[in-house]
This record gives structure tokens, sequence and C-alpha cells, in this order.
């Protein structure tokens, strides 16, 4: 037990952000007396692992040199993450062929992580700090002074290019941990599969599992068998490093052969899984901020609580009770994951996971050179076409994100109630489902969305994109627009669901311009908007008691798409709003000769910063206290200009930036 309290002390420690961090160890002193009772040793212990854990984390080893040698650790499609002196760094070069193994001389210089990331998208910077990895090399000159024979990456990409696309994606992403974007894909996160089969380990138990069954009709001895099976695990062990569920499975897989034949089963499996844990975090302690180390520990220690604590006399009562309580223990992987719950994903997994294990065995022999490939596009298609007809029934409910304490708070608090359900202590028991409950439904209610109103300018990159939550409606200016990328699809309705916000009232346009509107045909495709604006004449507009006025009524002036802008203002909360979208500066000139005085308390800039908006005379007719602007980050007009930040600056005008803040809300 003092193992397992040491590996989840040392975990919490590296894990938990400073502003927690005195009120966890607190709690993890506690917790270790109401569990075991023992003595002040493990507490103790506790305590110095999560001091020793957080000093940890705060060392970031630090180089500055021209010239590199790095050796490669992963390698990915555009970019790969090597190693120098101690340091970790990340390489960005376009359709190059290097391998894990190879060792680099470049010469570059090293600056700091730097990604366009839009709101809601995966933060890329943020994994690749989870990694250890804080700088970017870029490169001057390269050289390979070694390269690996044995070209695994190479060799997995012509594998792939055997298969269509969507089987490409599903196929790489079972076999090794990476697959390309496809619909299968994208159905399987949609549903929540992804996520729960590879965090479930399934895929490996079943092919270590096969190797045992098969090994064991020919061999007899068991001992025999189960060294055999881990050597023929090792090719497959090759194929999928650095993966870490794979070499976490491996390692464990060893320890449990060495204390079942050498040891003669001296440790527990939950001594060998904790010693496991130790192992890697004094290795890499960045793991603990990883999401795959925190699920491929987390369940096994579930299960391990659960499997000493309940005695069931059918092993299908056994399963199905596990599978009830990992899916609780899940709930907050999925919100922090998807910002919903779907209700039906667990039994949805167990449908469905032969048909994944299935695409595995056989792809696993594609690999091996047996020629199965119309047999598994064909499976492919079977398993998109039903996912395809399943996702539109099944119910999901969108939670609002929660934050790390409350993350820690619902795990710890439903390895207690394990506890008190196993000893029957009916009062705390039903304390810790209290509790439980009431963190879950403080996410699950819109409480924020009954108590407030708000106005958030949403960050969907070079674009404009204005949410307004004005009582029980929901309000949407603009939706931003991308060529690369599906804005509503991956900014729009994701921003949503962590609000919480399951329709859009009403969809106002400004212009045409493709960054204000182009995510509007995706956004009525796949979201409920019950009602859409764009003509300037159906202004003054009320919305439930919210009047939205439109300031542009001058067609006579409209020659180009700008001119025809709208101008709309709002009150919420004795404060006045200003859309701009992007209209000129005529415009505004306009505006100002018609009406003596337009109240103005956050200003949403024109044209993203333009100098072709933003007089220094409207400023000073409006006044306003801040000034927002929506803008890309590095992008290609120079936006925001600075003679626009310059009269701002004069007029003591506050700006603040969705490219430096991200999304903005009031």
């Amino acid at each position: 037990m003092i193992v397992l309290f040491l590996f989840i002390s040392l975990f919490i420690g590296i894990n938990i952000r400073t502003g927690v961090i005195v009120g966890v160890i607190a709690l993890a002193i506690f917790l270790t007396y109401l569990f075991i009772k023992q003595s002040k040793k493990i507490a103790f212990i506790m305590l110095f692992t999560s001091l020793l854990g957080v000093g940890l984390s705060f060392i970031r080893p630090t180089f500055t040199k021209e010239r590199y040698r790095l050796l490669v650790t992963e390698v990915k499609d555009n970019y790969y993450i090597g190693s120098s002196s101690f340091e970790k760094l990340y390489v960005y070069e376009k359709e190059h062929d290097h391998e894990i193994g190879d060792v680099l001389l470049i010469t570059g210089y090293k600056k700091e992580l730097d990604f366009v990331t839009l709101e809601s998208e995966f933060d890329f910077k943020n994994y690749l700090n989870s990694k250890g990895v804080y700088s970017e090399l870029e490169i001057k000159k390269l050289e390979v002074k070694f390269k690996n024979p044995i070209r695994l990456y190479a060799f997995k990409q012509n594998f792939l290019k055997r298969f269509d696309e969507n089987t490409q994606g599903i196929v790489g992403s079972i076999l090794f941990g990476s697959g390309k974007e496809s619909e299968i894909n994208d159905l399987s996160r949609e549903l929540h599969l992804a996520r729960l089969i590879s965090s479930s380990g399934v895929y490996l138990y079943f092919l270590y599992s096969l190797f045992k069954k098969l090994l064991g009709l020919a061999i007899k001895k068991e001992k025999i068998v189960d060294l055999l099976s881990l050597f023929l695990f090792v090719p497959y062990l090759i194929f999928t490093f650095p993966k870490f569920i794979v070499i976490k499975f491996f390692v464990l897989a060893i320890l449990r052969y060495i204390n079942n034949y050498f040891l003669k089963k001296k440790y527990s499996y939950i001594q060998i899984v904790s010693f496991t844990g130790i192992l890697f975090l004094l290795l890499d302690y960045h793991l603990a901020l990883q999401d795959g180390f925190i699920l491929t520990y987390f369940i096994p220690i579930l299960t391990f609580f659960i499997n000493s604590s309940f005695r069931f006399k059918k092993e299908f009562v056994k399963s199905l009770f596990l599978t009830l309580l990992n899916s609780v223990s899940f709930i907050p992987f999925s919100i922090k994951y998807y910002s919903e719950i779907s209700l039906f994903s667990v039994p949805l997994f167990f449908l469905v996971s032969p048909i994944y294990l299935f695409i595995f065995l056989l792809s696993f022999l594609s690999l091996l050179g047996i020629p199965l490939q119309i047999f598994i596009c064909n499976l492919v298609k079977v398993l998109n076409s039903s996912l395809k007809f399943i996702s539109p029934v099944l119910v999901k409910i969108y939670i609002s994100p929660l934050n790390p304490l409350s993350f820690l708070l619902f795990e710890i608090i439903f390895l207690l109630f394990i506890y008190y359900l196993s000893i029957r202590l009916r009062p705390m028991k039903n304390l810790t489902v209290s509790v439980l409950l009431f963190i879950f439904l403080l996410h699950f209610l819109p409480i924020k969305n009954m108590i407030r109103d708000y106005v958030s300018f949403i960050n969907v990159g070079q674009g404009d994109s204005t949410l307004i939550k004005y009582k029980q409606y929901s309000i949407l200016i603009d939706t931003g627009g991308n060529k690369y990328k599906d804005i509503a699809k991956e900014v729009l309705i994701p921003y949503f669901k962590k609000n919480q916000i399951y329709h859009i009232d009403m969809l106002i346009t400004t212009h045409d311009d493709f960054d204000h509107s182009g995510a509007a045909p995706s956004l009525i495709e796949n979201f409920t908007v019950k009602e859409y604006i764009k003509d300037y004449q159906k202004f003054p507009l009320n919305v439930g008691g919210l009047i939205l006025t439109n300031y542009n009524v001058y067609p006579e002036l409209w020659s180009e798409e700008n001119d025809e802008s709208l101008v709309i203002s709002f009150k919420i909360n004795n404060f006045n709003y200003l859309i701009m979208g992007d209209a000129p500066k005529k415009i505004e000139t306009a505006i100002k000769k018609d009406n003596e005085y337009i109240p103005c308390d956050i200003l949403k800039v024109g044209h993203h910063g333009s100098k072709t908006s933003t007089s220094e005379a409207w400023i000073k007719y409006l006044h306003p206290t801040v000034g927002i602007i929506s803008c890309g980050k590095n992008n290609f007009y120079g936006h925001p200009h600075n003679e626009v930040l310059a009269v701002l600056k004069k007029y003591k005008v506050k700006i603040r930036r969705t490219d430096i803040e991200s999304t903005i809300t009031f």
C-alpha cells in the first residue's frame, strides 16, 4: 500500500497547478489517515513526494547555442521532436524522411513555441509542454550524422497507402495510435469511442491473449508460453514506439512475469502497477501532465479497489459492475475532451468494440504480409455506415468544463465512494454520493446562463464572431470563416457546447465577406439556428427585450462589400456595445454626422484594426473605454495597423486583442 500511495502522491504533486497545491497536499494527508489509519510514515511520504513533484514541475533546462546535435525521439508527418543536451526540442520540417533514432546536426536558432490556436481547438503548445517540449528549433542548415537503418516510419506510411483514405485513418489509429483525419475517426471521436477504446488498452490485452492462446495449443508449460508471448509482442512495441500505453503494457507484463516465476508472486498486481508508475515518473515527470498516463493508471487502480472490495457470484455481473463504475470515473474525462456526456457511449462501446478488435486483428495480419486489404476496407465501410446511422439518435448533454480542482475532487471522492460502499458504511457512502452529484449538477445545470448575461468575442482567427447571451436567448453576430478548416464545426459549436448553448435564436452577419459569414452555411447545417438576419432593413431588432440597432443606413454610399457592413449597437448590464464589422471611415463619418451622440463603452474595432477604419475623429466622437480587435495571429494583412493602435492609445482606450488573449468575454 505504501508503494501505491507513493505513486499517487508523486503524481498529484507533479500534476496539480500552483494555486491548489496546498489544499491538495492537506487533502492527501487527510485521506491517508482516512483510508488506512496506519502511521505517520505514509502521511510524510505523501507530503514529501507532493512537494518534490511540485519542485520538479518548475525545473526547465535552458541552453543557448547555434549548433544542436539532435537525437530524434518522435516523428510525425510535418514535424519531429528530438533531444539535445537533455532538452527536448520541436522541429518543423514539411515532408521530411527522418526516423526515430536518427542523429541530426542542426545549425539554427531556438525560440519559444508559438502556434495559432483558435477557440476550442486542440492546444498544440500545451500538448508539447506536457511532453516537456518548451522550445522550437528553427533550421538554417541540417546535416544527418547518423541514419537509423530501420526505417519504421516510412514502412508504416507505405503500408497505410495500400488502403483508401477513410480506412487509412482508422487502421493507423488502431495499429499505430496515430491515424490521419478521416470520416470514421471523426465519428469515433464524436461518439466518444476513440478515447474509451485507446485508454482501455483492449487491443493490447486482445493481442497478448491471442499469442498466449495460440502458443498454449502447442506448449503446455505456462512459463514458456508467457515468455514467448512477450517476445512475440516486441515487434508491435517497436512499430508503435513511443506510444506510452504500449510501453507501459509491455513493462508491466515483464514485471509480472518476473514476479510470478522468479519472486513467487511476492508482490500484488497493484504494487507492480504502482512501481511502474513511479518508474515512469522518475524517468519523465512530464508524463503526469498527459491524459494518456492518467487514464492508463486510473483505470487499473479503480479496478483494484473494486476487485479487493466486492465479491461477485457471477462473472457477468462483475464485468457489468466494473463497466458501470469505470464509465462514471470517465465522466470528467468526457467533459474535458468533448464538453458533453454521451449517455449511450459505453453500451455502444460494447456493441462495436468487437468490430474494432476484428479490424485490429486483420490489420495486424496484413502488416505481417497477409493480403487482407479488401476485407479490411469492407469491414471499415460497415463500421462507418453503422456509426453514421447511430450518431444522430444518441442523446448528448452539454457540460461546462471542469477546473483542475473539480476534476481531481471528483475522482478522489469517487474512490472514497467505492471504499465506503465496500465496507457498507452507509452515512459516508451517502455523503460521497451527494458530493459527487453536487459537483456534477454544478457543471451540468446551465447556472451561468441563468444568472448572468454576457458578451463573448470569439477567437476565430482572422475574422469576426460575437456571441450575445441575454436571458434565455443566444444571438450570434458573424461566424468567421476559414478556407482551410470548418470554423463552425471546429470552433463555434464546441464553444457553444462548453457554454451549454443548445441553439442560436438569431444569427446576424454584418456583410458577406468570407471572414464574417463564411461559416454560416455549415453552422446552419450542423447546429440549430432559428433565425438568420443579414438585411439592414430588418433593424431595429427586439430579442426578448434586448434592442439591437443598426446605424449603417446609407445604401447610396455602398460601392463595395465593406461599405454594406452593419454597425450594430446594444446595451447589456449597463455597458453599451458597438459592433463595427468592416465599416470603413466614410460610413463612420456619415453615422457621426447624423447622430449627435452614440453611447459606446466597448467598441468592436472596425475591420480587424485596419487603417481603412477607426479614424481619430470617430474615436474622439465615441470615446470608448475598451477597444476589441479580432484578428488572426501573425496575419497576412498586418492587422492591427500601427496607425489604429496609436489612435486608440492617444484617447486612452484599453486595447484587447483575440490574437493575444483568445476569446474575450464581458
